[in-house]
């Protein structure tokens, strides 16, 4: 019994306080329009923004809402996958100044003002970088990676 009570108290004290433990149906109806086929949702708060976190066609996709539930970006995880990645951009990268870096992440972001790529790239003995295309392969920057979370109004250019 003394088990159960220390197991029990263990998993509350690991919950997020960042997972609300209900979501209002403007929140959920608003990602049913946008994402009809998101099963297995899990939300959570980013400063001001409802997260809803599934998987959609095989990838990672976290979907940001305003407080008054309005869609203001998606962000979906390739990892490091660059079948995802349109040739242009993909082609940008091998021929950039990072493409004979480790290739550790691929993110894509697609919000009101733009859409763009993020590529986290490694190499032993420099700082890791972050390197940002738009979706017609131009690079738009290359700044150190940060792990900070790229926000609906996180400047990009």
């Amino acid at each position: 019994m003394l088990l159960a009570f220390f197991g029990a108290f263990a998993i509350q004290s690991c919950d997020d306080n960042d997972d609300p433990k209900t979501v209002s149906e403007a929140f959920v109806e608003a990602l049913k329009q946008k994402y009809p086929d998101a099963k297995n949702v899990k939300w959570e708060t980013k400063s001001q923004y409802m997260v809803a976190e599934f998987d959609h066609n095989f990838q990672e996709t976290d979907v940001w809402f305003d407080r008054d539930a309005n869609w203001c970006m998606t962000q979906t995880d390739y990892g490091k996958n660059l079948f995802f990645v349109p040739g242009v951009v993909g082609d940008a990268f091998a021929n950039g100044q990072y493409g004979t870096w480790t290739l550790d992440d691929i993110d894509f972001y697609e919000r009101q003002d733009i859409e763009f790529y993020v590529f986290e790239v490694e190499k032993k003995g420099e700082t890791d970088m972050d390197i940002y295309y738009a979706t017609d392969g131009t690079l738009i920057k290359a700044i150190p990676h940060s792990e900070a979370d790229i926000y609906p109004t996180t400047p990009i250019r």
